[in-house]
C-alpha cells in the first residue's frame, strides 16, 4: 500500500515539474500602498512588516493579518541559542512549553487546550508537517526535527486560520522556515562548547551552480553528556540537509531537498525532591539524574518471554529518518497560480527512557517486599537488599536518602513512513467591491507505523546515578529462599504492546482573502478533513516463565498469536472568518472566529476513548501598533472545548502500568501581549506574556474513591500567568551586544483535583556577542543563571485526577546553570 502512495506522490511532483514553482515561504506580498510604505511602520522590532506565509495561502504583511502570530527572526534565534525547538518557542505568548525533558520529547500547550505533546499545535517545516501525527505515542513532533544553522526563521500562529490550512491545528501551528539556495556564494561555520562536555559544529553553505540552478547544504553534529550527566554520552548525532533550487525562465522555481536526521538524545523525567523547590542530599535538582551506566544496558524478556531483549538507555531517543521534500509554484497568468508541496519520510524512533513511578521509604519497601516473599515461601524470616551489580548486601538505612524508587525503563521502537502532498490553486480577481484572492486546495497524507512497547521496572535508590537492587528473602539459616526481583527488575513487562497502524487523510480547503478597501481585509476559510484508520493490536496473555528463584517472572505478559483489528473513519469540518482594519499606517485591529476539531491520535483506538474532539470554538481579537521606538501586538481570546479527550499512564496493581481514559469540557480566556521598545539606538527591550483563566467546565464522574466533580478547577500543568522580559544593550558601534531574559512561570497543578501545586518560578539567562570582524563573531550564553529550581511537572504516573501524596515529592525540574561559548565564521 505504501509503495502505491509513493508512486502517486512521485507522479504528482512530475506532473507539475514544467510549471516552474516557487517555494511556499517566498510567496510574494501584494504591492504595498502608499500608506503601507510610510516610514512610521518601518523598523518595527516585532517584525510587523515581515511577510507571513503561515496560516495563509497569499503572503501578507504581519501588520495585515487577521489572526495572532509571533515571528522569530535569525537574530533572535542566534541570541536564544536554543538546544531544541521547545526552547525557541518558549517566549511565545499563549504557548506554554515544558523543555525540561532534554533536547526532544518535550510538551507544548496552546491557550489552555488541556493536552500535551504537540497535540493542538503541529510542528511544520516549510509548511508541511515534520511527521503527520506529531502527538502520537512516542512520536512527538520534535523528535523528527532539529534546530541548526539551516533554519532561517519561525512563524507561529496561535489559533486563528491554522485549522484551515493545516491538519489537526486548533491551537495554531509552528512553522519553521529553512534557508534556501542563494544566487551568491555565502555561508557560515559555527563551533560551540559547553560546560557539560558539550561539543557542537553547525554549518550552512549556499550559492549558484549555474545561472538558474543554486544549492544549499548544511546541518550539525554534536556530542555531550547531557544536561544531567548519566555517566555516558547522553546526546550524540546530527542532521544533514541538502537542497537545490531551479529558477525557470518565465517565472517560478522548483525546490527539492533531502534531510538526514540521525541523532540520540537522553530523556529526563521526574526525580524525588526534598520539596517543590529543593533537591535531596546527593541528588541536585538542577543536575541530578536517576540514570546510571550500571543499568544503562540491561537484558529483559522479549515478546515471547525469552531473556534475549537488550534495552540500551545510552541510545536515549534515537531518531533515524530520511526526509525528501519538493516545493513547486507556478504563476499561470491572468491571476492564476498553482502550488504543490510534497514530502516523504521514512525511518524509525527507538525510544529508551527511565520514567518515574513508585516511591517509598527503604524500610517500608523492604517490609512490603518481605510480605510478598513470605506469602510464596513461608520459610522466609527476613528480606534484604542486595546490590544487583556487585551482589553485596546493603542495609535499608544505607540506601540514598533512605528511599527506594521503582523506575520504569521504557523501550519503544516505532517504524514510520509518511507521504504528504498539498496541492492548491489560487486565482486573483477584482470585483466591484475590492479584490479577492481565492485558493482551493487538496491535502493528502498517508502514514504507516508499527509500535513495539517493552517496559520493565527497576529498583533504585534516591541519589544521583544510583545503584540498583534485588530484594531477596532469607531463611533462618541465612540462605536465600526466593527473590522478589530478577537482576534488579521488579515488574517484568509492566507494559507489553504491539500496534500496527495505516492512516489516510484526505482534506479539501477553500480560502478567500478579500481586500475590501486598502484598509479593510476580510479572510474566509473552510476545511473538510476526512480520516480513515485501520490497524491491529497484538493480543497478550500472562505466563509464568519458570524461574523458581524469583517471583518477578511468575506473571509476565507475552504475545499470543492473535491480533485485534480496528477500523475508524470520520469526516470533520472547520471554518474561520476574520478581518483586519488599518486605522493608519501605525494602528490596526483584527478579530476572528473559528470552529475547529482534533482527530485524536492512534492510541485512542488502541485503548478506547473519544476519537474526535470537535465543536472547538475559538474567538480572538486585538490590535497592532507599529513604530520604530515602540510596537505592540495585543490579543484577547476565548476558547471553548466541549469535548476534550486525554489519556494518562498510571501505576496500577503491583506497579503494572495502566492507561486511563479521561474526557471533559473546558474553556480558556485571556490576554496575550507582545511589546517592543527601542528608546535609543543602543538599547532595546522586548516583552511577551499572557494572563489566562483556564478551567474545566464539566469534569465529573466516578473514580476509585467515589464520585468526583472538578468542574471549575484549573486545567492541569498550565499556568495562568507567564511572561518574559528581554533587554539588549549594544556597545562599540554595535560590535558588542549584551542581552538577557527573565522568564516568569506562574503556579500550576499536578492533578485535576488541584491538590498538588507546582510553584511559580523565574528563570534568568544572559549572554554577550562580540563581532571580532565582519566575518568573525564570538558569543557566550548562560542559562538559568541563578540555579532556580522550577518544576514543570510532578509525577504523572502517580495520579492525574487526584494527586497521590507520595513519601517524597517527585517532580521534573528545569536544568541548572549551564554556560556555552561559540565562534562563528561567516562569508
Amino acid at each position: 500500500m505504501m509503495r502505491a502512495y509513493r508512486l502517486v506522490l512521485l507522479g504528482s511532483i512530475a506532473a507539475t515539474l514544467p510549471l516552474a514553482p516557487a517555494a511556499a515561504q517566498t510567496v510574494p506580498a501584494e504591492p504595498a500602498t502608499a500608506e503601507q510604505e510610510a516610514p512610521a511602520a518601518e523598523g518595527s522590532d516585532l517584525g510587523l512588516d515581515e511577510i507571513i506565509v503561515t496560516g495563509t495561502r497569499t503572503g501578507v504583511r504581519k501588520f495585515e493579518t487577521s489572526y495572532a502570530i509571533t515571528t522569530v527572526d535569525s537574530l533572535a534565534i542566534a541570541q536564544k541559542a536554543p538546544l531544541g525547538i521547545a526552547d525557541l518557542i518558549a517566549s511565545t505568548p499563549g504557548i506554554y512549553v515544558e523543555s525540561s525533558g532534554g533536547e526532544v520529547g518535550n510538551n507544548v500547550y496552546s491557550r489552555g487546550l488541556p493536552a500535551d505533546n504537540y497535540r493542538y499545535l503541529p510542528l511544520l517545516e516549510d509548511g508541511l508537517p515534520v511527521w503527520e501525527e506529531g502527538a502520537g505515542a512516542f512520536t512527538n513532533a520534535d523528535e523528527f526535527f532539529r534546530v541548526d544553522a539551516t533554519v532561517d526563521s519561525l512563524q507561529i500562529v496561535r489559533g486563528g486560520s491554522a485549522s484551515i490550512t493545516a491538519s489537526n491545528a486548533p491551537g495554531g501551528v509552528v512553522n519553521v522556515l529553512t534557508k534556501r539556495p542563494t544566487s551568491t556564494l555565502q555561508g557560515l561555520v559555527k563551533a560551540e562548547v559547553g560546560d557539560w562536555d558539550h561539543y557542537r559544529v553547525d554549518a550552512n553553505v549556499s550559492g549558484p551552480l549555474t545561472d538558474r540552478l543554486s544549492f544549499s547544504v548544511g546541518g550539525f553534529y554534536r556530542e555531550d553528556n547531557g544536561l544531567r550527566n548519566p555517566g555516558f554520552t547522553g546526546n550524540q548525532g546530527g542532521q544533514l540537509r541538502v537542497g537545490l533550487n531551479y529558477d525557470f525562465a518565465d517565472s517560478g522555481s522548483l525546490f527539492v531537498s533531502y534531510r538526514k536526521l540521525d541523532d540520540k538524545n537522553i530523556f529526563y523525567t521526574a526525580i524525588p525532591l526534598a520539596s517543590a523547590d529543593k533537591g535531596l542530599p546527593g541528588l541536585d535538582a538542577g543536575t541530578g539524574t536517576l540514570v546510571n551506566t550500571d543499568f544503562a544496558r540491561i537484558t529483559v524478556p522479549d515478546g515471547n518471554g525469552v531473556f534475549g531483549k537488550r534495552v540500551d538507555l545510552t541510545q536515549g531517543i534515537h531518531t533515524d529518518t530520511d526526509t525528501f521534500t519538493a516545493i513547486l509554484n507556478k504563476p499561470l497568468g491572468d491571476g492564476w497560480e498553482i502550488n504543490n508541496r510534497a514530502r516523504y519520510t521514512k525511518g524509525f524512533v527507538d525510544f529508551n527512557g527511565l520514567f518515574s513511578s513508585g516511591i517509598a521509604t527503604s524500610q517500608q519497601f523492604l517490609s512490603d517486599g518481605f510480605n510478598r516473599i513470605l506469602a510464596a515461601r513461608p520459610d522466609t524470616v527476613r528480606a534484604v537488599y542486595r546490590d544487583a551489580r556487585t551482589g553485596q548486601t546493603v542495609a535499608a538505612s544505607a540506601l540514598g536518602n533512605q528511599l527506594t524508587l521503582t523506575q520504569s525503563i521504557f523501550n519503544t521502537v516505532v517504524d514510520v513512513e509518511n507521504v504528504v502532498n498539498d496541492l492548491s490553486v489560487t486565482k486573483k480577481l477584482d470585483t466591484g467591491i475590492g479584490r479577492h484572492t481565492l485558493t482551493g486546495g487538496y491535502y493528502f497524507s498517508h502514514f504507516e507505523q508499527t509500535q513495539n512497547w517493552n517496559w520493565n521496572d527497576i529498583v533504585v535508590e534516591a541519589i544521583n546515578r544510583p545503584r540498583y537492587f534485588d530484594i531477596v528473602g532469607l531463611n533462618a539459616a541465612g540462605q536465600q529462599t526466593v527473590a522478589l526481583t530478577q537482576g534488579g527488575l521488579l515488574n517484568l513487562h509492566s507494559n507489553l504492546q504491539r500496534f500496527d497502524d495505516d492512516v489516510t487523510i484526505n482534506a479539501f480547503y477553500l480560502t478567500d482573502a478579500w481586500q475590501v478597501t486598502p484598509k479593510l481585509r476580510i479572510d474566509l476559510g473552510a476545511r473538510y478533513h476526512h480520516v480513515a484508520k485501520e490497524g491491529t493490536i497484538a493480543q497478550t496473555a500472562r505466563r509464568n516463565l519458570g524461574d523458581a528463584s524469583t517471583l518477578a517472572d511468575d506473571n509476565v505478559l507475552v504475545f499470543t498469536a492473535g491480533t485485534t483489528p480496528y477500523r475508524f473513519k470520520t469526516g470533520q469540518w472547520a471554518f474561520s472568518v476574520g478581518g483586519n482594519y488599518e486605522f493608519s499606517p501605525r494602528v490596526a485591529a483584527f478579530a476572528r472566529y473559528s470552529r475547529s476539531f482534533r482527530v485524536t491520535p492512534e492510541f485512542v483506538q488502541w485503548f478506547g476513548g473519544i476519537p474526535v474532539e470537535n465543536r472547538i470554538d475559538l474567538v480572538e481579537g486585538g490590535f497592532k501598533y507599529s513604530t520604530r521606538p515602540f510596537s505592540a501586538f495585543v490579543t484577547l481570546f476565548y476558547n471553548k472545548f466541549p469535548n476534550v479527550a486525554f489519556q494518562t499512564i498510571v501505576a496500577g496493581p503491583n506497579g503494572q502500568a495502566q492507561t486511563v481514559n479521561q474526557n471533559a469540557a473546558a474553556e480558556s480566556k485571556g490576554v496575550e501581549v507582545e511589546l517592543s521598545l527601542r528608546p535609543v539606538d543602543f538599547f532595546d527591550i522586548s516583552a511577551s506574556g499572557n494572563y489566562q483563566k483556564i478551567n474545566y467546565t464539566s469534569f465529573a464522574g466516578q473514580g476509585a474513591t467515589g464520585a468526583f466533580d472538578f468542574s471549575g478547577n484549573q486545567i492541569v500543568r498550565q499556568p495562568q500567568v507567564q511572561f518574559s522580559i528581554r533587554p539588549t544593550l549594544r556597545l562599540l558601534e554595535d560590535r558588542v551586544s549584551v542581552f538577557g531574559e527573565a522568564a516568569y512561570t506562574g503556579k500550576r497543578y499536578v492533578d485535576v483535583a488541584n491538590t498538588i501545586v507546582l510553584p511559580s518560578y523565574t528563570e534568568v539567562r544572559a549572554g554577550a556577542n562580540w563581532k571580532i570582524s565582519d566575518a568573525l563573531q564570538a558569543q557566550v550564553v548562560a542559562t538559568n543563571l541563578f540555579n532556580e529550581v522550577g518544576l514543570t511537572e510532578g509525577n504523572p504516573r502517580a495520579g492525574s485526577i487526584i494527586g497521590v501524596q507520595e513519601t517524597a515529592f517527585q517532580g521534573r525540574p528545569i536544568f541548572g546553570r549551564r554556560v556555552r561559548a561559540s565562534l562563528t565564521y561567516s562569508f
